[in-house]
């Protein structure tokens, strides 16, 4: 009774509680970078030109900083947005948790997390991660909701939020083909695919147009293809040869001595020598794919190797300012600096997943909670594969929003699966899952009296079994034959 007792006043000061948390974190959020200098990159001027073709940058980036056109503007609605989108992110997942006090304890976890330098430090910085991060949050909060309680409402968040995620970086345009497969898989239920099916085919079609802008012009792409080349071929004899024998220049180890020689960016290097150029914007895509199939091995490992999956771990804090708001230890859950730590990270991953899929199996209802946050973490392996092989640096950046995005989801399953999961309108938790069995003892049972009362003979102006002598004496009821 005291246990009841407790739970209720808990349950009756929860949106109160909600509401502190999140107004706490709203706050510690602008003030972790209120008042500090801006941080200007090479390609920030890109993100101030806004075209619908042709341009650099995508337009759900321009648009905003072309329309502020301040620097410091930029970067104080960056820090609102994120704050805001966070918010209602958290919110959203929350209130598919049950238990109350679990619920809690995602959320402030879930702020704990908007509130590590890895995300902050953006926030004050002239490029595209922090608007990113933000509509990456909120994405992943609708696609659990969608997840666990398809409908009306949930399609629309996703169909929403996924066009402004899509159309913000092209990366997350051809990402968004995957969440769209992940959304019709969450439709395969029939009852389901009147709003799976058409949110899907919305994102492919989002996804179509983010790819016709990104066609719109090469010179990512040409850079791109530049330092894979510094990285990864050059560095290695084997890859070398392999690509000279298919065309590629010899040249490319002198131009990197001359770009060392004259403290140039050696990709700019290969990109202006009139024989390697030509060679890298017409031919490398091909030749690289072609490498690819050729070498499973390269094509499965590199995005494993250290230098990625590493750095995507480590996270950075290395691209703008922001005041620490958290202790370090809370940071370090997250963002492990030690290769025994993010060991720790990893096994606790695998303990979650490993945990959601046993619950699965028990309960019907917990695997939807487990396709959300499965689905959310097959696109951050699809965003490894991406960003590998289509860059050739940069990774704790370029890695780092789809990377949050997956904290997130591993958080808020092991919420669930401590404090159940509200799927479909229905409470899945222990108790219910426990009641199983039971349930389907009792739907046996009266089914078993109503086939015995069916047999049960019956007398005029008796009464029937669950019925009156009015209602027998009234007449015949549907189906039964009249008698004499």
């Amino acid at each position: 009774m005291a246990t009841g007792a407790v739970g209720g006043r808990l349950a009756r000061s929860a949106p109160w509680a909600t509401g502190g948390i999140l107004v706490v974190f709203a706050g510690l959020r602008v003030l972790a970078t209120v008042g500090l200098p801006v941080s200007v990159w090479p390609d920030s001027a890109s993100y101030f030109d806004f075209r619908l073709w042709g341009a650099v940058r995508f337009p759900m980036v321009t648009a905003p900083y072309s329309l502020l056109g301040d620097p410091a503007a930029v970067v104080g609605v960056q820090a609102v947005v994120g704050a805001v989108a966070w918010a209602l992110g958290l919110l959203v997942a929350a209130r598919l948790i049950t238990v109350v006090g679990v619920r809690l304890g995602f959320l402030l976890l879930g702020c704990a997390l908007g509130l590590t330098p890895p995300v902050t430090t953006f926030d004050r910085a002239l490029l595209s991660e922090s608007f990113a991060i933000s509509l990456t949050v909120l994405l992943v909060a609708m696609v659990l909701h969608f997840a666990c309680r398809p409908g009306r409402t949930a399609a629309a968040g996703v169909v929403g939020v996924g066009v402004l995620w899509g159309l913000s970086r092209p990366s997350q345009s051809l990402l968004l083909v995957v969440v769209a497969v992940l959304v019709a898989a969450l439709g395969s239920v029939r009852s389901h695919r009147r709003w799976a099916w058409p949110v899907a085919g919305t994102l492919a079609v989002v996804a179509v147009v983010g790819g016709l802008l990104a066609s719109s012009t090469s010179q990512v792409q040409e850079y791109n293809s530049a330092q894979i080349l510094v990285q990864r071929v050059l560095t290695s004899d084997e890859r070398t040869e392999w690509f000279v024998s298919r065309g590629m220049p010899d040249t490319g180890a002198a131009l990197l001595a001359i770009a060392a020689s004259r403290f140039r960016d050696p990709a700019v290097e290969l990109q202006d020598d009139p024989r390697f150029g030509p060679w890298l914007r017409d031919e490398f895509t091909g030749v690289y794919l072609r490498y690819l199939v050729s070498h499973p091995g390269y094509a499965v490992g590199q995005p494993l190797s250290q230098d990625t999956t590493a750095r995507a771990l480590l996270g950075t804090d290395e691209y703008g300012q922001a005041r620490a708001v958290l202790p370090g230890p809370v940071v370090a859950v997250f963002w492990p600096r030690s290769s025994a730590a993010r060991l720790v990270d990893v096994i606790v991953a695998l303990v979650v997943l490993g945990a959601g899929v046993a619950a699965a199996v028990r309960s019907p209802g917990r695997r939807r909670a487990l396709a959300g946050a499965g689905g959310v973490l097959l696109v951050t392996v699809a965003n490894l594969v991406l960003v590998t092989h289509t860059t050739g640096w940069e990774y704790e950046r370029l890695l780092l929003p789809v990377g949050i995005g997956a904290r997130l989801a591993l958080v808020w399953l092991a919420a669930t699966l401590v404090g159940g999961v509200a799927v479909g309108g229905v409470t899945v938790s222990e108790r219910v899952a426990s009641a199983g069995p039971a349930w389907r003892w009792r739907r046996r049972g009266a089914a078993r009296t109503a086939s015995a009362a069916d047999r049960a003979p019956h007398t005029p102006g008796a009464a029937a079994p669950g019925g009156s002598p009015a209602a027998t004496a009234a007449g015949p009821g549907p189906g039964r034959p009249d008698t004499p």
